[in-house]
Formats: C-alpha cells, structure tokens, sequence
C-alpha cells in the first residue's frame, strides 16, 4: 500500500474548499450590491465554508475531500440568488451576466494572487525551509484549483456559470434549447474527455510557475 501523504491531501483539500468559498460568495456579493436580498436572507454573505459544508454536504465537502485524495481539484455548490430582484443592474439579463460571471471571475483573481504568494513562497524557501516548503505546495494547488474552476465554471453548459454568461449575451441563440435539453449529457461528455480542453491551459500555470521559480531562485 502506498504511503499516504496527509499534509498535502490536507492542503488540497483546504485550496478546494476556499476556492469553492471565495467563488460562491462573489456570486452573493455581487447579487447583494445589485440590490438582490436574496443571498443575505440565506446567511450567504459570508466567506464561512461552514456555511457551505451545511448547505451543500456533498459538493462542498464530500466531493472536495475525495478529490484531494485523488488529486482532482474540484468541488461545487450554489448560491441563492434571484436575478429579477437585482434592480440596481437596470436589466434582468445583465443583473444574470454580472452575477454569474462574478464566480469565475474571483478565481482568475484569486489564481494571480496565488501565483504572486508562490514567488513569496519560493523566495522564502532558501532561508525558511520548513515554513518554505508547505508554502510552495500550498499556493501551487491553490493555483491549479482556481484555475481549474474557473474554466470549468466558465463552459456554456447548465448549471454552470458559463450557460447564464451565454444566454444573458445571446437570448435568442438556437442552441441554447438544446443545450438546455441535453446539458447533463454535454456535462458528462466533458467529463469524460475535458482534460484534452483543459490540458494545455493547466499545462499554461504550470509552465508559469516554473518561470516563477527559476525567476525567484
């Protein structure tokens, strides 16, 4: 039997569920500034994962867990939200764009964070090397985790992000019936052969990761 390696399952698990977390509560907040009550009448406003273990036991902790010990960093959940009640975003099809593109949208923010905290990391790793070391492979998966969601969350696929971002730009596209008949099926198909669309973005942070290195030393 292999040996296995609870602080990094540990870590993988912990880089999961904050960017589950930090995704799902762009969603309330951006739905909140546009005047939907909806996410704060649902204890959402918070970035608490507490909040999203008890909601979404499955997606939120289940799902992440087995994945950090798989190595597949991915989880989901929902978050409340009434678009029709965001009035401040003046229209029903942008109050759905901006709160649907607002998850994916902290995962690309939260994935350049991670990258600036893994040069600190790496920087830090000569002279502190026990502190360095979890650092580095820490701010790594959170890296690879906010990267991964955000492409994932970002196909037009329901219930994806992506498919609101898709039908609030095009609502009179023909495909979008069929996607929506047929998503479950497009969302299995991905499934099964995604990681040749998201190989070579994953293979993109981790050709930058390394350059980061070799620039910090």
């Amino acid at each position: 039997m292999p040996d296995i390696d609870v602080a990094h399952i540990l870590m993988a698990f912990v880089a999961i569920v904050l960017s589950l977390t930090v995704h799902e509560f762009a969603h309330a907040f951006v739905a909140d500034r546009l005047g939907d009550p909806t996410p704060g009448r649902h204890g959402r406003l918070t970035l608490n994962p507490m909040v999203l273990f008890r909601a979404h036991p499955f997606g939120a902790l289940l799902v992440p867990l087995v994945g950090a010990f798989n190595g597949f960093l991915v989880g989901w959940a929902a978050t409340p939200v009434t678009p029709s009640m965001a009035r401040r975003a003046g229209t029903l099809r942008r109050a759905e764009f901006f709160i649907a593109v607002a998850g994916p949208a902290s995962n690309v923010v939260l994935a350049i964070i991670s990258v600036g905290l893994f040069a600190g990391a790496r920087a830090l790793l000569s002279a502190a090397p026990a502190v360095g070391e979890p650092m580095v492979q820490f701010t790594q998966l959170l890296a690879f985790s906010n990267v991964f969601l955000a492409l994932l969350n970002m196909l037009p696929i329901p219930p994806l992000d992506g498919f609101t971002v898709y039908r609030s730009l095009w609502p009179r596209s023909p495909a979008i019936a069929f996607i929506e008949q047929y998503g479950v099926v497009l969302l299995v198909v991905f499934l099964m052969y995604g990681g040749r669309l998201f190989g070579p973005v994953i293979g993109a942070m981790a050709r930058l990761l390394g350059a980061v290195a070799a620039a910090v030393g």
